[in-house]
C-alpha cells in the first residue's frame, strides 16, 4: 500500500486524493483498512490524509466500523491521530441512528463502551427506534454492558423506547436473568422496583411477556420484587390471560398461587373471555384441568360462548372431554346466535369433533337463523364434517331425517352440492354377507331408506311427487349417483315389480297398432295398383265372391285411426299439463306427425277417395314414423335400450357435425353445377340389341348426370361422399368427346374433383369415424345418464298414474340378491326379463372377463380382512397413545430428577406450552385422540 501511494505521488496525484477514493459501498481506503483490522494499514491512511469522519452510503464512518469490531486499539488511534474528528465521530449517527457508542454496546464490549463514554459519548443518544444504549445493549442480550452502563450513570427512569418498552421489557424479552441482574445493581433497586408495574404502548408489563414466553425464573423473580399479577394490557388481558392462551401450565400456577390469584382466575378480557376460554381455545388441556381445579367458572363472553365453544371450534377433543367430565351441561348450550358446539364444528369442518359430540349424545338443534350444523356444512361445502355426520353408526338415521334450510330435505342437499358424501351414504346401503363368495347362502343385501321415506325415517319431505330422490339426482344430473348400483337396483326392483308388466303391455299394445298399420298400408298400395292397372270382369266377378277383403281393409282403417284418437286425446291431455314444456320435446312433435299421418291414411281407406299424389306419402311417411317411434319404444327396457339411446346420441352428434360441414357440400354442390349444368354436349354411349346383334349409339346430355339443378347438384355431392362419383361417367368419357371450347369445363371439373375426393370422402369420412370412435365413451356415458333419466321418469309418470295401495303393496325398503343361486320360477317370465329386464351389471358399461375377475379378486381380498386392517390401525393409534403418554412422563421425571440434583439449566427456567417437547406430546396424543373417532369408510 504504501508503495503503491509513492508510486501514485510521482505521477502527480496526492495521497489526499488517494484517500478519498471509494467503491460501489462508498468504502474509502480507511474504511477498508478498518475491516480488515490492520493497525497499521489504519495508521498509513490515517499519515495519508485519510478522515476519521468519513461516512461510506449507510452513513458508518470508520469510527462506526471500529466499534462494532471491537477494536480498541484502532480506535484509540484514530482518536490520537485527529483529534479534532474525535467529538463529531462519537455523536455522528449512521442510517440505524446509532452512534458509535450504539455499535459498542450492541456486541457487548465493554471496555470499549467504557473508553467511548470516557472520551465523551453520550448515554442518552437513541438510534432509529427509540433505544438508548442501555435498552439496545439488553435487547442484544449484552448484559455486561448494561451493568456497566447502568453503574457509569444511565438513568433507568427515562429509558424508553418508540414502543415504550423499558430495560426491564427488554431483559424479559431478551431472556435475561432479573435474579443476576438485580444483584449487580443492588444500589439502584429502587429505582429498577419502579419499572415493574410500566406498561408499554401495548399496555403490556414485563410480567405480561414472562408469563407469555413461560419464563419461570423471570416470573419468580418479578412477583418476588413486587410485580402486579392483575394489570391487565390495552386489550383487557392480565398475565394469566397470556399464560392461559399459550399453554403455560407452570407459570399459570405460580399465578394462581401469588397472593391476588383468586382475584384474577375469572376475569374477562376485552372480547368477555377468561382465561379458561383461552385455554380451551387453544387446546391446553393441562391448564384447562388446573384452571378447573383451582375453581375457574364457566363464564360466557361477549358472544355468549362458553370454553366448549372454542374447544369445538378448533377441533380440541380432550379438552371438550375435559371440560364435560366436570360441566356436563356445557353439552348443548347456545350462544347468542343459537350455535351448539356441534354448530361450531360444523363452520369449522371439525369431523373428529363432530363425531366425538355425536357420541356424546348432544342435540342437533336449529340456531337463531334457522340452520342446522348440516346446514354449516352445506353452505361451507365442509364434505369431511358432513361425511362425519351422515355416517355416524348410532346417529346417522336422525341426521339424514334433519330438516335443513336451503334445500328441501338434506338428501338434496347432498345431491347437489356433496355427491361425494351422497355416494358414501349410498354406499352404506349395500352390505355383503360375511361367507365366502363362492357359497350358494352368499348374499349381498340392499337398503333403500335412504332413496324412500320408511317408517319413522322420513329422509325426504312428504310430498306428492313419487321417487323424490331419484328426481332430485336428475334434476342435478348426478350420473355418478344414478349409476351407484344400490340406485340401479332400486330402479330394478321397481321394474321388476311393476315396470315390466305394463311396459311390456303397452309394447304389446303398439305392436298390434303397428301390425294393422302396415297392413294397411300394404292394401292402400295394392289398391293403387288395380286402379291404376284396370280390373277386368273375371276380376269384378271375383270380388263379388271375396268381400271380405273391403271389409278387412276397413276393419285395418277402423283399428289404426282408433288408436290414434285414443292417443291423440291421451297428448291434449299432455299439452294441457305441460304447456310450453311440451313443445321442447322433439318426441311429442314426432308423434303429432305420425298420429296426423296415420288417422289421413286410414280415412283415405274407409272414404275409398280415388287416388291422388298425397297418399303414397302420407303412407311412407306415417309406416316410417310409426317403425321409427317403435325403435324408440325399446328404449325403456335396460338390456337394449342402451344401444337405442347411444344410436340416438349418434345421430344427434352426426347432424351437428354435417350441419357445420354442410359449407363444403354446398361449396362443391355449386362448383359442379356451374361447370356441368351448362356444358351443351352429347356423349355417344353405345347400346349392344340383343335381338339383332347390332350395336347402336344413343346420345345422352351431361345433365342427366345430376348436376343440372342446385339442388340437385347438392344432392348429388351427398351421395358422392359415399362412393358413387361415376368418374368413367361423368367426366372421362365426355372428356374425349368434347369440343375445344367446353374442354376446359370439365378440365376443372375434373381437378374440383380431386379437391373433393381429398376433402371430403377421404379426410371428412375419417374425421367423423375418428370421432365417433375416440367419443364412443362419452357417448356411452351421456347415453347412460339419459336411459337413466328416462327410467326415473317413467316410473314417475306410471306411480302418479297407479293406486297408492298398489304401490304399497309392491314397494321394499330392502332386497337380498343371491347371486351363485339359480333362478327359479315359470322359464316364460325368466326369458322376458332376460331380454327386458336389468343386464348383470353396475351400470358403467361392459367389462372385459379379465378386469372383473381382477376386480372381484382384489374386493373379495380387502373384504375379507378389513377386520384385520381395523384391527391393525387400533393397535397402531393406541401404541401412539401410549407414546405421548410416555413422553410426557419422562418430561416430568426429568424435571423432578433435575432439580433433586439442584442441576441448573436453561429447559429448568421455560415452562411447558407452545413449541415444547410436552406440547408436542400433547398435539400428538390430540391427534390420535381425533383420529380414533373417525371411523374407516
Amino acid at each position: 500500500m504504501r508503495v503503491l501511494l509513492e508510486f501514485c505521488e510521482s505521477i502527480g496525484i496526492p495521497r489526499a486524493d488517494m484517500m478519498k477514493l471509494f467503491d460501489a459501498d462508498g468504502n474509502v481506503p480507511l474504511h477498508s483498512a478498518v475491516h480488515a483490522g490492520d493497525l497499521k494499514a489504519v495508521e498509513l491512511c490515517l499519515e495519508s490524509g485519510a478522515l476519521i469522519s468519513t461516512q461510506q452510503h449507510d452513513l458508518s464512518t470508520p469510527v462506526h466500523l471500529a466499534c462494532s469490531q471491537g477494536a480498541i486499539d484502532i480506535v484509540k488511534l484514530m482518536f490520537r491521530c485527529q483529534p479534532d474528528q474525535k467529538m463529531g465521530c462519537l455523536t455522528c449517527a449512521d442510517a440505524q441512528n446509532m452512534t458509535p457508542l450504539h455499535c459498542a454496546a450492541m456486541f457487548d464490549h465493554v471496555e470499549l463502551v467504557n473508553f467511548l463514554v470516557d472520551e465523551g459519548a453520550s448515554l442518552n443518544a437513541t438510534d432509529k427506534e427509540g433505544r438508548s444504549v442501555v435498552l439496545l445493549a439488553a435487547a442484544r442480550s449484552a448484559w455486561k454492558t448494561v451493568t456497566s452502563v447502568l453503574k457509569l450513570g444511565a438513568d433507568l427512569g427515562l429509558q424508553r423506547d418508540n414502543q415504550g418498552r423499558n430495560l426491564l421489557h427488554h431483559i424479559v424479552l431478551s431472556s435475561g436473568s432479573i435474579e443476576e441482574f438485580t444483584t449487580s445493581i443492588n444500589d439502584r433497586l429502587e429505582d429498577f422496583i419502579q419499572l415493574l408495574n410500566e406498561r408499554d404502548s401495548y399496555g403490556c408489563t414485563a410480567l405480561h411477556y414472562a408469563a407469555r414466553n413461560g419464563q419461570l425464573k423471570s416470573i419468580q423473580s418479578l412477583i418476588a420484587l413486587g410485580a402486579s399479577v392483575n394489570l391487565k394490557n390495552n386489550e383487557n388481558q392480565s398475565p394469566l390471560h397470556f399464560a392461559a392462551m399459550f399453554g403455560r401450565f407452570n407459570t399459570v400456577r405460580h399465578l394462581l398461587d401469588s397472593k391476588k390469584g383468586h382475584l384474577i382466575i375469572n376475569e374477562m378480557d376485552g372480547m368477555g373471555k377468561t382465561p379458561l376460554h383461552l385455554a380451551s381455545q387453544c387446546g391446553h388441556v393441562r391448564v384447562v384441568h388446573l384452571l378447573l381445579v383451582k375453581g375457574a367458572l364457566l363464564h360466557r363472553d361477549h358472544k355468549g360462548r362458553t370454553p366448549l365453544h372454542y374447544a369445538s371450534m378448533n377441533g380440541y377433543n380432550n379438552t371438550m372431554d375435559q371440560l364435560l367430565a366436570v360441566h356436563s351441561h356445557l353439552l348443548d348450550q347456545t350462544d347468542r346466535d343459537g350455535n351448539t358446539a356441534l354448530h361450531m364444528a360444523a363452520m369449522k369442518n371439525r369431523s373428529s369433533t363432530a363425531i366425538n359430540l355425536l357420541n356424546l349424545n348432544c342435540k342437533i338443534i336449529k340456531n337463531g337463523l334457522d340452520m342446522t350444523p348440516m346446514d354449516y356444512a352445506l353452505h361451507y361445502k365442509h364434505s369431511e364434517v358432513a361425511m362425519a355426520m351422515v355416517i355416524h353408526p348410532s346417529r346417522s338415521d336422525e341426521v339424514m331425517t334433519c330438516q335443513v334450510k336451503t334445500y328441501s330435505c338434506l338428501v338434496e342437499g347432498l345431491i347437489a352440492v356433496m355427491p361425494e358424501v351422497m355416494t358414501t351414504v349410498l354406499d352404506r346401503g349395500i352390505s355383503k354377507s360375511k361367507m365366502s363368495h363362492d357359497s350358494d347362502e352368499y348374499f349381498v343385501k340392499y337398503s333403500f331408506t335412504c332413496l324412500q321415506n320408511s317408517e319413522g325415517a322420513d329422509v325426504v319431505p312428504m310430498t306428492d311427487e313419487p321417487l323424490p330422490v331419484m328426481n332430485i339426482m336428475v334434476r342435478y344430473g348426478r350420473e355418478e349417483l344414478l349409476s351407484h348400483p344400490l340406485s340401479v337396483k332400486y330402479l330394478e326392483t321397481k321394474w321388476n315389480a311393476y315396470g315390466i308388466y305394463f311396459h311390456i303391455l303397452n309394447l304389446m299394445v303398439y305392436t298390434v297398432f303397428l301390425c294393422f298399420l302396415t297392413l294397411n298400408a300394404v292394401q292402400l298400395m295394392q289398391d293403387n295398383k288395380k286402379r291404376h292397372q284396370g280390373i277386368s270382369s273375371f276380376e269384378v266377378a271375383d270380388a263379388f265372391v271375396r268381400p271380405s277383403l273391403a271389409t278387412l281393409s276397413s276393419m285395418t282403417s277402423v283399428v289404426v285411426l282408433s288408436f290414434v284418437l285414443v292417443n291423440v286425446v291421451k297428448e291434449a291431455f299432455q299439452l294441457i299439463q305441460q304447456r310450453t314444456k311440451y313443445f321442447v320435446d322433439v318426441m311429442n312433435i314426432l308423434e303429432w306427425t305420425l298420429y296426423l299421418a296415420a288417422g289421413l291414411m286410414a280415412l283415405s281407406q274407409l272414404t275409398r277417395i280415388e287416388e291422388k299424389s298425397y297418399q303414397n306419402i302420407v303412407a311412407a311417411v306415417a309406416v316410417f314414423l310409426a317403425w321409427f317411434n317403435y325403435l324408440l319404444f325399446l328404449q325403456r327396457f335396460n338390456r337394449v335400450g342402451l344401444y337405442v339411446v347411444m344410436f340416438l346420441e349418434i345421430l344427434s352428434t352426426l347432424l351437428r357435425v354435417v350441419m357445420v360441414f354442410s359449407v363444403l357440400i354446398i361449396a362443391f354442390g355449386l362448383s359442379f353445377h356451374i361447370l356441368l349444368a351448362r356444358v351443351d354436349l352429347t356423349v355417344q354411349q353405345p347400346i349392344f340389341d340383343h335381338r339383332t346383334g347390332n350395336v347402336t349409339f344413343k346420345p345422352i346430355s351431361l345433365g342427366d348426370k345430376g348436376f343440372h339443378t342446385p339442388l340437385v347438384s347438392l344432392i348429388r355431392v351427398g351421395t358422392m361422399m359415399l362412393g358413387e362419383l361415376d368418374f368413367l361417367g361423368t367426366y372421362l368419357r365426355p372428356l374425349r368427346n368434347l369440343e375445344n371450347s367446353t374442354w376446359y369445363q370439365i378440365v376443372a371439373a375434373t381437378l374440383f374433383l380431386v379437391a373433393f375426393i381429398i376433402l371430403m370422402p377421404i379426410l371428412l369420412m375419417n374425421l367423423l369415424i375418428g370421432l365417433a370412435v375416440g367419443d364412443i365413451e362419452t357417448v356411452r356415458r351421456n347415453a347412460q345418464l339419459k336411459r337413466l333419466t328416462m327410467q326415473v321418469r317413467l316410473h314417475t309418470d306410471l306411480e302418479r298414474k297407479l293406486p297408492k295401495r298398489i304401490l304399497d303393496s309392491v314397494d321394499r325398503t330392502e332386497v337380498s340378491i343371491h347371486p351363485n343361486q339359480k333362478g327359479t320360477g315359470n322359464i316364460f317370465w325368466r326369458t322376458i326379463k332376460r331380454w327386458f329386464g336389468s343386464p348383470r351389471n353396475n351400470g358403467n358399461g361392459v367389462q372385459s372377463r379379465n378386469s372383473k375377475n381382477l376386480h372381484k379378486s382384489f374386493t373379495q381380498f380387502i373384504e375379507s380382512n378389513i377386520n384385520d386392517i381395523h384391527q391393525q390401525l387400533g393397535r397402531q393409534k393406541d401404541k401412539i397413545r401410549e407414546i405421548s403418554r410416555n413422553m410426557e412422563m419422562q418430561v416430568t421425571l426429568l424435571r423432578l430428577l433435575v432439580s433433586k440434583m439442584e442441576i441448573k439449566s436453561e429447559a429448568e427456567e421455560l415452562d411447558e406450552g407452545e413449541f415444547n417437547s410436552a406440547s408436542l406430546a400433547r398435539d400428538t396424543a390430540e391427534q390420535v385422540d381425533g383420529d380414533s373417532a373417525t371411523d374407516i369408510k
